[in-house]
């Protein structure tokens, strides 16, 4: 009597799921292999939505890289949105990533003007100490100073905005680690 009153339990646990499932498995459903989904960086917001990153193979079994993802509730289900190229807007409002730190005007890449991939803060970068430890594992030379009492972590300088686009990319599909591209300037040098 006891072992079915177990796997009743079991049973009845595992057709419900918690939100948390049902939201990591709406997100994989928009895979091409929704089985090999591998998720880093999950994350609840204020409002209720789920944000991270997820990647998952393809047709020729390899994975792609890390992207962001936003499954915001909707009824018994969730709407998905997984930005494959880094610019989604939807995911940016919904999970509230580098949209502050992204400068106001675009800025020219200009002959002379170097540029930096500047680590997003919160609850993406975690302990400075474990941030350190993500980036020297994947070969990422970062740098690390204080600034208005905030450690501030970032990859760089580069000579060109497309060299830290190429980086930033790298970095977000080898780890998923959300960071911006933005202007380095004299104070930001160490």
């Amino acid at each position: 009597m006891r072992k079915l009153t177990m796997v009743m339990a079991v049973m009845v646990l595992s057709g419900c799921g918690t939100a948390f499932e049902k939201a990591h498995e709406a997100v994989a459903q928009k895979l091409e292999n929704p089985k090999t989904a591998r998720f880093t960086n999950v994350r609840t917001t204020d409002q209720g939505n789920y944000c991270g990153q997820v990647k998952g193979k393809d047709a020729s079994g390899a994975y792609g890289p890390y992207q962001s993802y936003a499954a915001i509730p909707q009824g018994s289900g969730f709407e998905v949105v997984i930005d494959t190229d880094g610019n989604n807007a939807r995911v940016r409002e919904v999970c509230g990533s580098a949209e502050e730190l992204t400068p106001r005007a675009e800025v020219a890449d200009v002959a002379g003007q170097q540029w930096e991939v500047r680590i997003v803060s919160g609850r993406n970068m975690g302990s400075v100490t474990d941030m350190a430890a993500r980036l020297v594992e994947n070969g990422f030379v970062a740098s690390f100073v204080q600034r208005d009492g905030q450690t501030l972590v970032y990859l760089g300088p580069f000579d060109s905005k497309a060299q830290a686009e190429k980086e930033r990319a790298r970095l977000m599909g080898s780890r998923g680690i959300e960071s911006v591209v933005m202007p380095f300037t004299e104070a930001d040098k160490p």
